[in-house]
């Protein structure tokens, strides 16, 4: 499935939010030109995870996590967090670039 990427996704509201996956789009609050890769490159990989488990083994999991460890000990969480300083690749950076 194509990954589809938004900007200036105005339902984010909350402020500690920068983006948002909900499979196949990835919704940011803020303009193109203003979404650092390291917050592209953590939204990027919960498609990644998505795509790995299925969407529905991701929601639910992803679910458990939150309830059961909490947002921030959330293992896709955790995962996510630690890529963030991986360089985007060709591909992502024109997904980034050109969405």
């Amino acid at each position: 499935m194509k990954i589809r990427v938004i900007y200036r996704f105005l339902p984010i509201r909350w402020t500690w939010i920068g983006g948002i996956t909900i499979y196949p789009f990835i919704c940011f609050k803020r303009s193109k030109g203003e979404v650092e890769d390291y917050t592209f490159r953590h939204e990027l990989e919960h498609i990644y995870q998505v795509q790995e488990l299925g969407w529905i083994r991701f929601y639910l999991t992803y679910l458990w996590e939150s309830l059961r460890h909490g947002y921030r000990r959330n293992k896709f969480e955790v995962a996510a967090r630690d890529i963030e300083d991986t360089p985007l690749d060709k591909y992502e950076r024109n997904l980034k670039d050109n969405s």
